[in-house]
């Protein structure tokens, strides 16, 4: 049997990745465990990253199995992949990230040992295959916290050494607002959104910009599903080295309604991630 260069090279990288152990396994529950390759360039699936997979494993029923799912902001694929195990047909997975769009290719090879999942690279919705043109399901976990201050970007602008992208993390209310601008174009009348919401993004804010944006057209449902109670996690040394200014700046949007947070004695920061369900059907 002859093996094409494309197949060799994921055959190459997987055995790679065999020799140096530098693999782990993420369950969400059911029995649907997805092994990863553990990609410096891309992040680790979180604990907000587990619990919105294991919501997943719960609401994508048989009935499902058949829509068109969309998994924007993919990084490592994971969901994608776990969508795809469950017995999910159609799905496509985007991400901005050239590299977080190549591990999740060889995620899925060493996985399923085919790639059959549609990933593209773009911002949010550009870059997806023409067809189809709409989602039946359309998963997001945007960036989980908001707009920073100037004098918090002069902070990180002074700090030395290698970081993540400041949009990794930050801007996420600009980030959902230009989410919620394209959204109806990509959903089909009556789809569903599953949402993961950090609560250091100002969800109050940013959900009335969805209803200003589309309520004259659409009736827009918007449900619960979960909160989780999540401790603040630092993912760079850079950030580490400033997290008196960052924790600073947390709170300064919490003091001003813009987002919330708590802080228990021992300085720890607490915020919420909820996972939201959205559905809009046309007037």
């Amino acid at each position: 049997m002859s093996v094409d260069r494309s197949t060799k090279v994921h055959f190459d990288c997987l055995n790679e990745s065999r020799v140096k152990g530098d693999l782990y396994s993420v369950y969400f529950g059911l029995g649907h465990c997805i092994e990863l390759i553990d990609d410096p360039a891309v992040f680790k699936v979180s604990l907000a990253g587990e619990a919105f997979g294991s919501l997943i494993a719960r609401y994508v029923t048989e009935e499902c199995k058949g829509f068109r799912f969309l998994d924007l902001g993919t990084g490592s694929g994971v969901h994608s992949l776990l969508l795809k195990s469950m017995g999910a047909i159609s799905v496509t997975g985007s991400d901005i990230s050239r590299e977080a769009v190549a591990a999740a290719k060889k995620n899925e090879f060493y996985n399923f040992g085919v790639n059959t999942i549609e990933f593209a690279c773009g911002d949010l919705f550009q870059g997806l295959p023409e067809v189809p043109e709409k989602y039946d399901l359309i998963l997001f976990n945007p960036p989980g916290w908001r707009t920073p201050s100037d004098s918090f970007l002069e902070v990180l602008d002074r700090s030395n050494g290698e970081g993540l992208a400041i949009d990794s993390m930050f801007y996420g209310d600009r980030t959902l607002e230009r989410f919620f601008e394209s959204l109806p174009k990509h959903l089909i009348d009556g789809g569903k959104v599953l949402l993961g919401l950090n609560s250091l993004v100002g969800i109050r804010q940013v959900m009335r910009r969805l209803r200003d944006l589309h309520e004259e057209r659409y009736v827009i449902n918007c449900r619960l599903l979960e909160r989780h109670d999540l401790p603040l996690l630092l993912y760079s040394e850079k950030w580490a080295r400033i997290q008196d200014h960052l924790i600073e700046e947390i709170l300064s949007w919490t003091r001003e309604g813009d987002a919330y947070c708590s802080r228990q004695e021992n300085g720890q920061i607490i915020w919420c991630y909820e996972i939201v369900e959205l559905t809009l059907w046309k007037r």
